[in-house]
């Protein structure tokens, strides 16, 4: 199954990330209405300070002057508790003597003193207290809904990244990815239902951002330029002979007339294993001896298309590992001698990782102009397709599904999208 690895270990990452985020306890319904409260209220608290001074003044005077009516009652209480107090003496001065007399009136003069320095500092106190500000108003968010924060999918993050890069998706593509889910989910507000939708949303943008990139449409290319060259190059084994008798048979299809060119001169069988895919499409192809200059074979194929009218040449090369510096100055020969209209690199969807370092060295040499990788029929990971494009931001224009000559698909991204996320 194409990509069956690469999907499997995204849809582990979208359920991880969600449950991470549903584990996390509900938003408190009134913590966000708290702290726009507080920011609302920053600036009004100054405009309070100026304009209600005075205000309070008048409270305070306010209490002053409603304490002491209550005092007044508590005095004609007390009153007329002295009232009874001092008919019960007058009764018992008769009885009792003169010295006794006396200390009962001190003290009895001495308790209401008392009573009212208690009373006034009773209403000093109070006077003096601020006025309690009314509890702003709460606004109850949504039922279930989450705050989503850094620190609640930072460890899930980092397992999902580790899983793309088991999927050949190079680190920087899988950082990228992490990234977008990263700025999209942290401070935000989700409901419960909600976030495994958001979640894979996000991963979808992300995809498509690395994937849509302005592509060509081969055919139209070739109306408006005659010969057209095309220059297929790339490492060892990764399908150029043969997705060059694929492309052919394409264009010859869609009425096209097309001749091939043998540059690779290097590889053993090579040359034969051209002219037996020229063969078996009617396709003329040009080619010089073992060990000849690539260069000038492309050259003179170039000029045969010229001479008898061919509308596109197929030019095929050594396969050369980036390293190579003799085989990539050679490469660089080709470019400089023929100037090709569109140089294609063919990738081997299933070298992983290391087709990001193909990718980088041949578009530094020569630049890049598309990608064609193959094998996606037997690719179980994936990752490739995702890396090579995001490293070179170069456009996939087609990609190998099978062994036959039918067998080369028109790059699709949605159709990728969807078998890695439905």
């Amino acid at each position: 199954m194409m990509f069956g690895f690469l999907k499997k270990k995204i849809k582990e990452g979208i359920k991880k990330i969600t449950k991470k985020v549903e584990e996390k306890e509900p938003l408190p319904a009134e913590s966000k209405a708290e702290e726009k409260l507080k920011t609302e209220e920053q600036p009004k608290e100054s405009t309070k300070e100026v304009v209600k001074t005075p205000r309070k003044e008048k409270t305070k005077k306010e209490t002053v002057t409603t304490k002491p009516e209550k005092r007044k009652k508590k005095k004609t209480k007390e009153q007329e508790e002295i009232k009874k107090k001092e008919e019960i003496k007058e009764i018992l001065e008769k009885t009792e003597p003169e010295e006794s007399k006396t200390t009962k009136k001190k003290i009895e003069q001495e308790v209401p003193e008392k009573k009212e320095i208690k009373e006034r500092k009773e209403v000093e106190k109070e006077s003096e207290k601020p006025a309690e500000k009314p509890k702003p108003k709460r606004r109850i968010l949504g039922f279930g809904t989450k705050r989503i924060e850094e620190k609640d999918i930072e460890d899930v993050l980092w397992d999902f990244q580790i899983s793309l890069l088991e999927s050949d998706v190079a680190l920087e593509t899988a950082e990228k990815i992490c990234d977008d889910l990263k700025k999209s989910l942290v401070g935000r507000e989700v409901k419960k239902k909600e976030i495994e939708k958001v979640v894979e949303e996000t991963i979808r943008n992300s995809i498509k951002e690395i994937l849509d990139l302005k592509g060509m449409d081969i055919e139209n290319e070739i109306k408006n330029k005659k010969p057209y060259l095309i220059l297929f190059l790339g490492f060892n084994g990764s399908g150029k002979t043969t997705t060059i008798a694929r492309l052919a048979h394409l264009l010859k299809k869609n009425g096209f007339s097309v001749i091939m060119a043998a540059a690779d001169t290097w590889r053993a069988a090579a040359i034969d294993q051209l002219e037996k895919h020229g063969k078996n499409l009617g396709i003329p192809v040009i080619k010089h001896k073992y060990g000849a200059d690539a260069a000038a074979v492309v050259y003179d194929a170039v000029q045969h298309a010229k001479s008898k009218g061919i509308d596109v040449i197929l030019a095929d090369t050594a396969g050369r590992s980036h390293t190579n510096t003799n085989l990539m100055e050679e490469l660089k020969k080709i470019c400089r001698v023929n100037n090709p209209d569109l140089k294609i690199l063919v990738v081997d969807s299933l070298t992983g990782n290391d087709a990001i370092e193909q990718a980088r060295a041949f578009d530094s040499a020569v630049g890049i102009d598309a990608i064609i990788l193959t094998k996606m029929d037997v690719n179980e990971k994936g990752g490739a397709a995702l890396s090579v494009t995001h490293t070179i931001k170069k456009p996939i224009l087609f990609i190998g599904t099978g062994q036959g000559y039918e067998d080369l698909e028109k790059f699709d991204s949605e159709k990728m999208i969807k078998a890695l996320l439905e």
